[in-house]
């Protein structure tokens, strides 16, 4: 069986960066404007730091069969005087995102689709320019048939298939100014998920700064909220894996987590990590290009 991620990029994120908060309140779609407008409203930027973003709330999940009104968005958001600043799908699925301004300079984004989605609330935003010309953004995709084989917890041999489909994305505000900015792929042919790499833009209107590349690998589950440090950009942290047999063909999985920071105006590795462990039920895979 062949399963189909027509993803934008290969992360452990939920809509375009966010990550459901245990301790952030769920509400429906029909809601999530009010939710945003509250918000802004009651928001103290005194207190808030330059770029901090915060999850407010999580989308709950929607009909799947029916895209995500976004008219219904607008008219909400609009309706609280709030001004859109962007809105845009963050990938090739049925998924949207719009970022609106309140009267103060505060903003806030929601991200969602069928499956559910995030609001999150950047209070005082940076207003930092960034460094070099503002450039055309590449459109970029990598697609990678994902061919999987291993053993399951009742010693049956199972295998699998998925279609990935990478593509220039907007995922993760970089520099703390409330809107997302551009991650495009960067693979050679027949590369995995995990050993794409990304060039990031901060984007600026329809153009984008290059600040360099990070990975490869999945993003951290945190890495929307990261605080931005004093290059004035958010580190990132990313990790890859890779299975091989090891003794007596057991599985071995080894994780590679590397660490970047801006550091003269480009996203540099910073630190470096491996470990390797035996993995007695985990797949090992193999990839191909169409």
């Amino acid at each position: 069986m062949t399963r189909v991620l027509r993803l934008a990029i290969f992360v452990s994120i939920i809509l375009a960066g966010g990550v459901a908060h245990a301790d952030a309140p769920s509400v429906p779609i029909d809601a999530a404007g009010a939710t945003l407008a509250d918000a802004l409203a009651k928001v103290d930027r005194g207190a808030a730091k330059v770029g901090e973003t915060t999850i407010i709330a999580t989308v709950a999940p929607g009909d799947p069969a029916k895209p995500v009104d976004a008219a219904m968005l607008r008219a909400a958001l609009g309706k609280r005087k709030l001004k859109i600043l962007d809105e845009h799908p963050a990938d090739i699925g049925q998924r949207l995102v719009i970022v609106v301004e309140a009267t103060t300079g505060a903003r806030g984004r929601i991200a969602v689709d069928p499956g559910g989605g995030t609001i999150t609330l950047t209070a005082r935003p940076s207003t930092a320019k960034p460094p070099g010309k503002c450039v055309a953004i590449p459109l970029v995709n990598h697609a990678v048939h994902v061919r999987s084989r291993g053993t399951d917890q009742r010693g049956e041999r199972r295998e699998g298939e998925t279609f990935w489909d990478l593509a220039t994305a907007r995922i993760h505000d970089v520099d703390g100014d409330g809107l997302v900015d551009a991650f495009v792929p960067i693979a050679k042919r027949d590369a995995c998920p995990e050993e794409v790499t990304y060039r990031v833009y901060a984007v600026r209107g329809s153009c984008g700064h290059d600040l360099g590349t990070l990975g490869p690998g999945s993003f951290a589950w945190d890495a929307s909220t990261v605080a931005l440090d004093t290059s004035g950009y958010r580190p990132f942290t990313l990790a890859a894996q890779k299975t091989a047999y090891g003794k007596r063909r057991i599985p071995e999985m080894t994780t590679t987590t590397r660490q970047f920071a801006v550091r003269k105006g480009r996203y540099t590795q910073v630190a470096i990590k491996r470990t390797k462990g035996t993995c007695h039920h985990c797949a090992l895979w193999t990839c191909s290009s169409p």
